[in-house]
Order: structure tokens, then C-alpha cells, then sequence
């Protein structure tokens, strides 16, 4: 698919609100900006997370994408190319944090979200994105979603390689009955749990509303799959309203309405820069764990106090995340173009 005005804006504003919501929770200068505006504050630090749901959702819309019209003779190439794209941004982010904590874990000790430096098991979980699945606290704040995304991508493949097999009309009809059938389940039931936050059953219900509505505009006959699911999650709002399905629906309606819109009306600086931020929205998400760790510790370090020094520090450290994803991607951008596996979808 083309480059889509809606799926570049947001994952831009996705990305800069996660951004934003782990400074409010965790960066020290938090405290001082709360005593200042405490409604925005508050709302970064409560409703700042709900920016996932918007990634999951686009993350099912692109998957379905990508995976669209292909014959697959097993999942597994799919899933290795899918891993290998996560992965090199994660690992330099990974370094970063170890980093970041070595030099300012002394003024950050008293920090319960600060995990100590890793040992060589610790670091081997995370690389293989294992680190939740085994109880093990996760060095940075994106780890837990790289491994739900490839969890995710993996159901999809096998599902594509499943369909595969069958006769094209009856595949057309399969492959959304079953990811309907399973976002209800996700919704009503495993979504419910938290127990199962780390396993992919839990978040399906976003990540399927993303597939079924690009399945809408690619089969009109998955239409009825996909009003049907928007359906059960006005039914589940009407008796146990929860803020991330209803977010995810209206990403869902979102993308299965204005995802054709391309950039052709926008001007020319705000198309550059929506569109640069989404491209470097993967990296910023991976990374700013780390800036947020170096500048905390500095504020630590230096004994910083105020609502104006609180602002400018904060200012700088949003700054320099988005400075650090830049940096990371183009690296990683040119690692993978000397022979790695190339991309199945945009980055998220």
C-alpha cells in the first residue's frame, strides 16, 4: 500500500505521546511540572499509556497488508524476517540503557523502576524477547510490546500459511471469521485477565480490529466480520466501558475510513515531518527508555529543583529522544541495507 496521511500521523503522535508518558511516570522533574499543571500531568501519567492501542491497532491494519495475496510454504521465513526487523534497534537500544544505568545508577538507586545492570541470562531473554514470558523485569519500557508484536505477526502467519492451503474464495471467508471470532474472545475474555498481559491472546482484541478493517477494504464480503466486531465492542462499552477497546475502535473506524488518504492536500514542511517521525516512530519507542535513565540520573546529579528548570530539563530530554531514535534508525537503517532482512511492513 501507498503512504497514508492517517497511518503516518499516527504513529507520529503515538510515538511522541508514549514518549511523554514515560517522563510523567518516571523522570523526577514529573514531580515539579505536576505541581504546576496538574491536569495535564495527571493525564499523561494516567491516559499517556492508551497510545499503544493506536500501534496495535495499525500493527494488524499493515500486517494483513503485508501478508495479503501471499502463498506461504511455511510461516516460519516470515516470522525470522518479522524478528530480524525488530531486532537491531532493540539490541543498540539495549546497550543504551545498560549504559545509562551504569553511569547514573548510584543517583538513581532509590529508583524502584531501574532495574539492576544485567546479567548475561538477563540479556539473552530480552534479545530473544522472552524476558516477560520468564518473569523477568524488563530493562526498558518498550521490551514488553516487541515481543507482544511478534507473537502477534507470528498468529498472522500462520493463519496466512493456513488460508494458504485452501481454495481462494473459501480463504477470503476463513481468515476473517477466524481473527473475528478471535478478537471476541480477547475482548470479552483474555483481554480481562492481566495475568496474560505478556501473552498475545491478551492485546489480540486491538491488533484484530486493525486486520479485519483492512480486510473490509480488500474484501467487501469481510465486511460483515468487521461491523460485527465493531458491534460486540459497543456491546462490551454498554456494560463494562474500559477507555483501550473504545480507543481501539475508533483507531479501527479511523483507518478503515481515511486510511486511502494520502498527502497530496498537506503542506509540504508538516508532510516532512509527520512523515519523519513515523518513520523514526520504532526507533524513538525502543530508545527513549534510555534517555529518560541519562537524564534523570542528571537531575539527580546535579541537584535541580524548580518548575522552570523541571520544564527545560523535560524539554530536553523529549528533545534528545527523538535526537537518539534519528540517530539509531539511520544506523540501523544502513546495517540492514548491507543484507539484512528486508522489511515487511512499515516500522512501528
Amino acid at each position: 500500500m501507498g503512504r497514508s496521511l492517517l497511518i503516518d500521523t499516527v504513529k507520529a503522535v503515538a510515538s511522541q505521546l508514549i514518549v511523554l508518558h514515560h517522563l510523567s511516570l518516571y523522570a523526577p522533574m514529573a514531580d515539579w511540572l505536576a505541581t504546576a499543571w496538574p491536569g495535564f500531568m495527571a493525564f499523561l501519567h494516567q491516559e499517556g499509556r492508551l497510545a499503544v492501542q493506536p500501534f496495535l491497532v495499525v500493527g494488524g491494519f499493515l500486517t494483513v497488508h503485508s501478508l495479503h495475496q501471499r502463498h506461504l510454504h511455511s510461516p516460519l521465513p516470515l516470522v525470522w524476517q518479522r524478528y530480524l526487523r525488530l531486532l537491531p534497534q532493540f539490541l543498540v537500544a539495549l546497550v543504551l540503557v545498560v549504559l545509562a544505568t551504569w553511569l547514573m545508577g548510584q543517583e538513581l538507586a532509590h529508583e524502584d523502576w531501574v532495574s539492576p545492570l544485567p546479567t548475561a541470562g538477563v540479556l539473552i531473554a530480552h534479545v530473544l524477547f522472552l524476558q516477560d514470558v520468564l518473569g523477568i523485569p524488563s530493562l526498558t519500557a518498550g521490551a514488553w510490546y516487541l515481543a507482544i508484536d511478534l507473537q502477534l505477526f507470528a498468529l498472522f502467519a500462520v493463519l496466512a500459511w493456513f488460508t494458504a492451503r485452501l481454495d481462494a474464495p473459501l480463504a477470503n471467508r476463513v481468515a476473517p471469521a477466524v481473527v473475528a471470532v478471535a478478537t471476541a474472545l480477547s475482548l470479552l475474555l483474555f483481554s480481562r485477565r492481566p495475568a496474560l498481559d505478556e501473552w498475545a491472546i491478551y492485546h489480540l482484541a486491538a491488533y484484530g480490529l486493525g486486520a479485519l478493517a483492512a480486510w473490509a477494504r480488500l474484501h467487501p464480503p469481510a465486511r460483515a466480520w468487521w461491523w460485527a466486531a465493531m458491534a460486540l465492542v459497543l456491546v462490551d462499552a454498554s456494560w463494562d466501558p474500559r477507555p483501550r477497546p473504545l480507543l481501539a475502535m475508533a483507531t479501527a473506524l479511523a483507518l478503515f475510513a481515511g486510511s486511502h488518504l494520502r498527502w497530496t492536500a498537506v503542506s509540504t514542511p508538516l508532510r516532512r515531518a509527520i512523515a519523519h517521525l513515523s518513520d523514526m516512530s520504532y526507533s524513538i519507542f525502543v530508545c527513549h527508555f534510555a534517555v529518560i535513565l541519562l537524564v534523570s540520573g542528571l537531575w539527580n546529579r546535579l541537584d535541580l529543583h524548580g518548575v522552570g528548570p523541571a520544564l527545560a530539563w523535560s524539554a530536553f530530554a523529549w528533545a534528545l529522544s527523538i535526537g537518539v531514535g534519528v540517530a539509531v534508525q539511520r544506523l540501523c537503517d544502513r546495517w540492514m541495507l548491507r543484507g539484512r532482512a528486508p522489511a515487511l511492513g512499515a516500522a512501528r
